[in-house]
């Protein structure tokens, strides 16, 4: 995906709508309701630094009303010292997300993920990306505020995923819960296809006290066998392939399979506290962003 693609889909009049958005984190960390984000430092040393839109509960006294005389429309100060929340994004580049040539499920991951990012950037908050697929490959460091957006579209263009890579959730996710000592909201952008499956990967962000929210994104070829007949399956990431022969019975047995494995997912992801989006790659990226996110409650 070039970066003009990218600047294409973040237009301003799509990027005026994002900021009507806020991420949001229902979980306590370090002490503090992060959910409400309402908890700032006071004192006279505070610095000014960048506008948001107002959103409900926001203290008044912030509101910079010289603004709102002009353009009708309500802003609220930031500050450098306003305690702010680390966003860790993590994005899956193994094969198994790039498993066709014209599969959505990188392109759409790699937009979800600038969108989040920009999300995070206009609340001042702290955003980091990394890209994983059978280990961390690479990490962009930390950026913060609105201007720093450029370099989010930059690192997502330039990353180049290997041509043959596997999943290891459990390696990938656990090195990066080793690396940090403050805790935050990660949201791990994945179709969560692991053979050795999720969980420990997932556990070990939970067990460095982030709160989690997992994107898990599947094509429709993927969730159904869409003939009958003799057919030739192929692992994206292994290369191992089987044959079969696809009854209308088997199709049903296929496709309730992978209802019980995503249902796996969001089952655990619920039972352990994280939040969980389910993206068929079809959905709009605007509908992804401007509805399931808001329903899904990773965004207000």
């Amino acid at each position: 995906m070039a970066e003009a693609e990218l600047t294409e889909v973040f237009d301003a009049a799509f990027l005026r709508r994002l900021e009507n958005l806020h991420l949001q984190v229902r979980k306590v960390l370090s002490g503090s309701l992060r959910a409400e984000r309402r908890s700032r430092k006071t004192g006279s040393s505070l610095e000014f630094a960048d506008y948001r839109n107002y959103a409900p509960g926001d203290d008044l006294r912030r509101v910079d009303w010289s603004i709102y005389a002009r353009i009708d429309r309500l802003m609220t100060k930031l500050y450098e010292e306003e305690e702010d929340l680390e966003v860790a994004i993590l994005l899956d580049a193994s094969t198994s997300m790039r498993w066709q040539a014209d599969s959505q499920k990188w392109t759409l991951a790699r937009e979800l993920a600038a969108s989040l990012a920009y999300l995070g950037l206009t609340g001042l908050d702290r955003v980091g990306l990394w890209v994983f697929d059978s280990s961390l490959r690479a990490e962009s460091g930390i950026f913060r505020g609105r201007s720093d957006f450029h370099s989010v579209i930059r690192f997502l263009r330039n990353y180049r995923p290997d041509s043959r890579t596997a999943t290891d959730l459990g390696e990938s996710l656990t090195r990066f819960a080793r690396m940090k000592r403050r805790p935050g909201l990660a949201i791990v952008l994945t179709d969560c296809l692991d053979p050795a499956g999720y969980e420990r990967g997932f556990s070990a962000i939970l067990g460095r006290h982030f709160a989690l929210h997992v994107i898990q994104l599947m094509d429709p070829a993927e969730t159904t066998l869409g003939e009958t007949g003799d057919l030739k399956l192929r692992d994206s990431e292994t290369g191992e392939e089987i044959a079969v022969t696809a009854s209308p019975a088997l199709l049903r047995a296929y496709a309730a399979e992978v209802e019980r494995f995503r249902d796996g997912v969001k089952t655990w992801c619920q039972r352990a506290g994280a939040g969980y989006s389910f993206i068929d790659t079809r959905q709009t990226f605007e509908d992804v962003v401007l509805r399931l996110f808001r329903r899904d409650g990773l965004l207000r």
